[in-house]
């Protein structure tokens, strides 16, 4: 069949967007936390065997990956091919069906996975992050395949567990399709096509000091003052790599390779100097930046601060790494990738829109392996993670649009 026009692929995907939408209210309805996926995963292979489309169950046990994940004999990446799998070329189309807890329910106006539909937006944990973009990916497709579009690639969706936690879901599922020749990540990016990230670091840093009552602190040694002292040294290291590192697509945001620390902890008595201080956060990479390069300048910026100090010196601040680091990555803007997407986007929405990610994602392990990779999904990523976290339906029906023309637009070469 010849292709379709622009007209007839948008008509289709707004024939099936009521479907599309129900859909994603009743798996935002399930709550499938990380190392709970299996509560979802058997919706969205129900989707594909009524698609009839070849799917693979993919078990995380047995892959040998699963150390530190809980349930792992229980929970499974699903890998469908679109059509079927021809031996072409393949895109892969990735997102994960893990969502971050609740919280606090008392801190949500509906209950947290109600999958409510109302004020035009749908509502619930995992709605933006990311079960409304993954609900677009598949309609698309499915848009694609009423239509009887033969793209001249084949199509691999992965759907993943364990995003949140380790990753180690999208690092299995390369088993079964190792080598992509393209990858795009479902991820919220408010509808810009991101071909571009910063990656980033998570550490722990510990302090030692000597305990004593607080009526003579002198006579100890406060581990918070130290720790203090390290947070500030590693701020100013941060600071100086972000003046450093300029793009375009970061040019909104006061830094592209963001520093934060996310805990801190000092002490165990309020009447007691403390004698311990802890502090975890995360520390921005550049793309392209090896993640042990900035390990190496970490270490040397906390032996640099214990070398000022009298304490220090002898008691030296330690950094465990907690988590391998997810490193940045850039495709460049007019690769045939973003190309579909910006000339689709222009198509579907009258504008064209890049940005870039400063947030991590499993398109880290595509990018920082020559895959061309972007970013591209419904939903403003700052509702994920939070209370009444919720996604517009026309954005996730605008996204469906983009990624069914851009599908028909790309060229998928060698894999």
């Amino acid at each position: 069949m010849p292709r379709p026009t622009d007209a007839q692929v948008l008509a289709r995907v707004d024939a099936v967007a009521e479907d599309m939408l129900s859909f994603l209210a009743a798996t935002v309805r399930e709550p499938s936390e990380s190392g709970w996926e299996d509560r979802v995963t058997g919706r969205y292979a129900d989707w594909f065997a009524a698609r009839g489309w070849p799917l693979v169950r993919q078990p995380l046990e047995p892959t040998g990956m699963a150390a530190g994940e809980p349930r792992s004999a229980d929970r499974e990446n699903l890998i469908a091919w679109y059509p079927r799998r021809r031996g072409l070329p393949y895109l892969v189309l990735n997102g994960h069906v893990d969502v971050v807890p609740a919280g606090d329910e008392q801190a949500w106006s509906r209950p947290p996975h109600s999958g409510a539909r109302a004020g035009g937006k749908v509502h619930g944990r995992g709605s933006v992050d990311m079960k409304g973009g993954i609900a677009a990916g598949l309609y698309a497709l499915a848009a694609l395949e009423d239509l009887r579009v033969d793209l001249p690639f084949d199509v691999a969706v992965q759907l993943v567990v364990a995003e949140e936690t380790t990753g180690v879901g999208t690092r299995a599922a390369a088993l079964e399709v190792p080598d992509p020749a393209a990858a795009l990540v479902l991820e919220p990016t408010g509808g810009a096509i991101v071909p571009v990230s910063t990656g980033l670091l998570f550490f722990t840093v510990d302090v030692t000091g000597v305990a004593a009552h607080t009526s003579a602190p002198w006579r100890g040694v406060d581990a918070f003052d130290k720790l203090i002292r390290v947070r500030e040294a590693l701020a100013e290291l941060a600071r100086k790599r972000g003046a450093a590192y300029r793009h375009p697509l970061f040019a909104d945001v006061p830094t592209a390779i963001p520093f934060a620390i996310g805990t801190a902890r000092a002490g165990s008595w309020r009447a007691a100097v403390p004698d311990h201080a802890t502090m975890s956060g995360r520390i921005g990479l550049v793309p392209g930046e090896a993640p042990a390069e900035l390990r190496q300048e970490v270490e040397r910026v906390l032996a640099e601060v214990a070398a000022t100090d009298d304490w220090l010196r002898d008691h030296p601040p330690a950094v465990r790494w907690d988590h391998e680091g997810l490193p940045g990555w850039e495709t460049p803007a007019d690769h045939e990738l973003v190309a579909a997407l910006r000339s689709a986007q222009r198509a579907a929405t009258g504008e064209e829109t890049l940005t870039g990610f400063t947030a991590g994602s499993d398109a880290a392990f595509f990018g920082a392996r020559g895959v061309p990779t972007a970013i591209f999904g419904p939903g403003d990523v700052t509702l994920a993670h939070a209370p009444d976290e919720c996604v517009a339906e026309a954005d996730v029906v605008r996204a469906a649009k983009v990624l069914a023309l851009a599908l028909t637009r790309m060229v998928v070469r060698g894999g």
